[in-house]
């Protein structure tokens, strides 16, 4: 664990044990003004992630990233003149924990909406809860497409990422293109988000074999027992490229142990979750590895992304994005890199969102959920795909584009021109997409029609 994670505080709830498996809330009706987390001058959203512990390093960043932007709302006079306010705990990454923090922001913090909460793993262990009780459940900072592509299991749940077998499919596509004779094995933890990709990869045409060119690690295990025998397994089996389906932390450590074993595979590929720059120098700059070699190590290295690299400069949202992050972001660590970004885009769609199904000033629960399926695929981001959301699928992004890390560690378009692709969770194809990003407003706030 990196120094700045220290400074956030541990935010925990003991529970009986009882609770462990099930939220096991009581029952919290409405008041006799609304729903929960919504008054005259307030609307509460609740989010969990993992502020401390091994899956922290740059996910604990993403809170207050979206803190910041909502505090830039407010300061222009919020959501017809209630402030956003957002609630965090810290479960960790451990799903006992999520439960009970989950149980505490409903009861106790009486919430409006979950929103932007982090992990595959975590996320499984309250849904089913959360949807019972039809609490929105917005922008989930997950790709698993388990949690978005029936809308009849999980009806308040809406996707914050594009799924990981979206990218999965796309990114396996580009390296079958480019890289046809050699050979591609994978690292990925073996959970629902690892799964997940590599039924993305497998469904672009790629093969795996277990214990050969197919390497697994249980998630939150990297830092503790580390990769040793994982990277020594893809190269003895010869692996060429190596794709990584893993949280940042896992990444960083699957680069530094390869290194230590003198593996040198020709190509790196990681799944965007998992291929942050700053949290990976970050990481092994915890080990003593300067930020130079840290970034020759990451440089070449493959990723796709549906949002505008971090380091693009001339982008005219991260430009603004940059700008409230400079002005209102209060965190520990607030350096400007990919998971800031994605905490100021969804607290953008957030807003959006909000602002949409209160046009009439008669916020409801049950209004953003149907605002969310009829009309949230109009809404627009920082992003260079549009959202997928409907009633027949809560999927948000569907295209991603590929890039390359240069020697600053930017993620820059491969050849040179930014391509976007798209595709669906199942079986279609992947083509090229005809979308058009809306440009940014001047106040940097999200117009809804």
């Amino acid at each position: 664990m990196n120094a700045v994670n220290l400074r956030k505080p541990l935010i925990l709830t003991v529970v009986a044990s009882a609770l462990v498996g099930s939220l096991t809330i009581s029952s919290v009706s409405a008041s006799a003004a609304g729903d929960p987390g919504i008054s005259a001058t307030e609307i509460v959203l609740g989010m969990q992630l993992p502020e401390t512990g091994p899956a922290s390093p740059g996910y604990n960043k993403v809170d207050d990233a979206a803190r910041a932007y909502f505090d830039y709302v407010n300061s222009k006079g919020g959501i017809n003149g209630r402030n956003i306010k957002l609630v965090v705990k810290d479960d960790t990454y451990k799903a006992g924990l999520t439960i009970s923090t989950a149980s505490k922001l409903i009861n106790e913090d009486k919430i409006f909406a979950f929103f932007g909460s982090i992990g595959t793993q975590t996320h499984v262990s309250v849904i089913k809860d959360i949807n019972r009780r039809k609490i929105p459940d917005i922008f989930v900072n997950s790709g698993y497409s388990g949690f978005y592509t029936d809308p009849k299991k999980y009806p308040t749940t809406f996707g914050g990422l594009g799924t990981y077998t979206v990218e999965a499919k796309i990114l396996g596509k580009y390296l079958q293109e480019k890289h046809p004779d050699k050979k591609i094995g994978i690292l990925y933890q073996s959970d629902d988000f690892g799964r997940n990709a590599m039924a993305g990869l497998i469904t672009s045409g790629l093969k795996f074999e277990a214990k050969k060119t197919a390497a697994s690690f249980i998630a939150g295990t990297q830092g503790s027992l580390g990769l040793v025998s994982q990277m020594s397994q893809l190269k003895a089996n010869g692996v060429e490229v190596v794709i990584i389906a893993a949280v940042s932390s896992a990444t960083a450590v699957a680069y530094a142990t390869a290194n230590a074993v003198g593996y040198k595979p020709e190509k790196w590929a990681v799944i965007s979750v998992g291929a942050d720059a700053t949290t990976f120098q970050t990481i092994l700059g915890a080990r003593k590895v300067p930020l130079a070699t840290s970034a020759a190590m990451l440089a070449g290295t493959i990723s796709a992304s549906h949002a505008p690299a971090p380091g693009d400069e001339e982008d005219e949202y991260v430009k603004a994005f940059k700008k409230i992050n400079d002005e209102f972001n209060t965190g520990a660590d607030k350096r400007w890199d990919n998971n800031v970004m994605q905490g100021m885009n969804i607290a953008y769609l957030a807003t959006a969102a909000l602002m949409g199904a209160d046009k009439k000033k008669k916020l409801t629960r049950a209004k953003l959920i149907k605002y969310l399926e009829n009309k949230g695929s109009k809404l627009s981001s920082a992003a260079f795909s549009p959202l997928a959301y409907s009633k027949t699928t809560h999927e948000a992004f569907t295209g991603y584009w590929i890039g390359e890390y240069d020697a600053a560690t930017v993620l820059q378009p491969v050849d040179g021109k930014r391509v976007v692709y798209t595709t669906d969770s199942a079986n279609g194809p992947v083509t090229v997409s005809k979308y058009e990003r809306p440009a940014i407003s001047a106040d940097a706030l999200p117009k809804v029609a």
